[in-house]
């Protein structure tokens, strides 16, 4: 029997019993047909892995997020998978690990790179049209659920570049690379965005990751619509074989800013 096997089985135990959940109410809440699915993950020897899979934690999450006192926080569900990456609320320049408390914002809090100063792109595609996720993390994108993403490449960028020309926070930014053409000329399929996760507010008219809360994150320029209450936003594809949509702003989740680009040709 594995020490980590015998963690990572007690711990999702003890998430299933503070949330109150007999283990067939919590395999039918995950989404399957009853106890059996779900009694691997609380036996240590099934797990010489390091932790659960994401897909798998998005469901625990799904069931069991909110329950129990204290009430059960995303980031214990999360914290079974073992990732590097973590999807959460935060205050992008504080050190504390304590300071996230908006849930549904998104960070890389608990990431450190191999080479000092390093940037990280995630395993995340933001579309110019669809987005995509990639293999490991199932990213749920309503304003009140959280993933995890696994760190796919590490770029290393002046953190002088990052702070007085990019104007972002270093310690909240991201590399995320583009898909479709809906942003073309400006960005084509392969290009990476710097996109700073901090800024995840509509401060001005430019280009930002969004999310509409049902679909993958994509790559569109916001402009917002003058003296409009509610406030309302166009959605704006460069292309310009394609439609301007406008909403109300609050419809939007804006994952960050686009600071950056990082181009191949």
């Amino acid at each position: 029997m594995s020490d980590t096997g015998n963690d990572i089985a007690s711990e999702f135990k003890k998430l299933r019993e503070r949330a109150g959940m007999s283990m067939d109410e919590l395999a039918r809440a995950m989404g399957y047909k009853g106890a059996s699915s779900i009694q691997r993950y609380e036996n240590p020897d099934d797990y010489k892995t390091p932790g659960i899979k994401a897909e798998l934690a998005a469901r625990l999450l799904k069931a069991v997020n909110g329950r129990g006192e204290p009430p059960i926080q995303p980031k214990e569900v999360w914290a079974l998978t073992r990732l590097p990456v973590w999807v959460e609320s935060f205050d992008p320049d504080d050190d504390a690990p304590d300071a996230v408390d908006d849930a549904g914002s998104y960070s890389r809090e608990h990431w450190s790179p191999s080479v000092i100063g390093a940037v990280p792109e995630v395993d995340v595609k933001l579309g110019a049209g669809f987005g995509a996720v990639g293999e490991v993390i199932n990213l749920p994108v309503g304003r009140e659920t959280v993933a995890g993403h696994r760190v796919v490449a590490e770029w290393l960028i002046p953190e002088s570049y990052l702070r007085n020309e990019a104007k972002v926070s270093p310690n909240s930014t991201l590399i995320m690379e583009i898909i479709g053409d809906s942003m073309m000329p400006t960005y084509l399929p392969g290009d990476r965005v710097i996109v700073d996760l901090s800024q995840n507010t509509m401060s001005t008219d430019t280009v930002y990751a969004i999310s509409d809360g049902q679909t993958e994150p994509q790559i569109k320029r916001l402009q917002r619509v003058p003296f409009s209450d509610p406030p309302q936003v166009r959605i704006i594809s460069d292309n310009p074989a394609l439609e301007t949509f406008t909403v109300e702003l609050q419809r939007l989740t804006i994952i960050g800013r686009v600071c950056g680009h990082i181009a191949r040709r």
